[in-house]
C-alpha cells in the first residue's frame, strides 16, 4: 500500500510538471482552431495555420462529414490565455490525394464570433500566429519529429495524429508538416500545394 502511495505521487509530480512545461511552451504560436458547422448539421473542430494574412492551410478531411457552411477561426489570446474567435473562412480548395485544404478569411469577428470590422489587432495577431513558408525551389533537407521537441509533440503524438490540420515543428520551432489522415505531410508537400493553388489563381 505505501509502495501504491508513492506511486500515484510520483504520477502526480510528472503529470504536473508535464502540463506546466506545455502551458509555457511555444508550441501554440502559429496553430489556429478551426470550429466547424457542416451543411447537414454536424459541428466539428480541428487545426491549421496562417501562410499569410488571410490564408489557412489545414487538412482535406474537413470535407469528410459534409461540406463546411461556417468556419470560425480562434486563436489562443497572449494576454488572457484563452480562446478568441477572429475570423471567419471559406474553403477556397481542398485536394485529398494530398490531404491538404486552403482558407480563406471572408470576414474578422469579435472575441465571440460576432461580425466585427477588422481593426488594427487583428492584423497584429494574424502576424504574429502566421508561419513563413519558404518559397524554395528543391526539396528541404529537414528532419521529421526530433527528440527534442516540444514537449506536447513528443509526449502525445499518438494523440494528435487523429487531431487533423495540427501543425508539427522541429526542436528550433521550424514547420516540418501538418497531421491529416493519421500521417504527417511534409513541408515539400505543403509548398506544392501552395504553389499549385496560386498557380490557378483561384479565388
Amino acid at each position: 500500500m505505501f509502495y501504491k502511495i508513492i506511486f500515484i505521487i510520483f504520477i502526480f509530480i510528472i503529470n504536473t510538471n508535464a502540463n506546466d512545461m506545455i502551458n509555457k511552451k511555444d508550441w501554440i504560436a502559429g496553430v489556429v482552431k478551426l470550429d466547424i458547422n457542416f451543411n447537414n448539421g454536424a459541428f466539428k473542430s480541428m487545426f491549421g495555420f496562417f501562410v499569410d494574412e488571410d490564408t489557412i492551410i489545414t487538412s482535406s478531411t474537413i470535407t469528410n462529414i459534409g461540406f463546411p457552411l461556417d468556419i470560425n477561426i480562434k486563436i489562443k489570446d497572449d494576454d488572457t490565455d484563452l480562446i478568441i474567435c477572429i475570423a471567419k473562412a471559406r474553403l477556397l480548395a481542398n485536394d485529398t490525394n494530398k490531404s491538404l485544404a486552403m482558407l480563406k478569411i471572408t470576414n474578422y469577428t469579435d472575441d465571440y464570433c460576432n461580425y466585427s470590422n477588422k481593426k488594427l489587432y487583428h492584423q497584429e495577431i494574424i502576424k504574429n500566429q502566421k508561419i513563413q513558408i519558404p518559397d524554395y525551389k528543391k526539396p528541404l533537407k529537414r528532419d521529421t519529429i526530433n527528440p527534442k521537441s516540444p514537449f506536447f509533440y513528443k509526449n502525445y503524438m499518438h494523440t494528435i495524429a487523429i487531431e487533423q490540420g495540427v501543425p508539427y515543428f522541429d526542436k528550433d520551432y521550424n514547420l516540418i508538416g501538418i497531421s491529416s489522415n493519421n500521417k504527417i505531410i511534409k513541408i515539400d508537400e505543403i509548398i506544392s500545394f501552395i504553389h499549385n493553388i496560386k498557380s490557378k489563381d483561384i479565388k
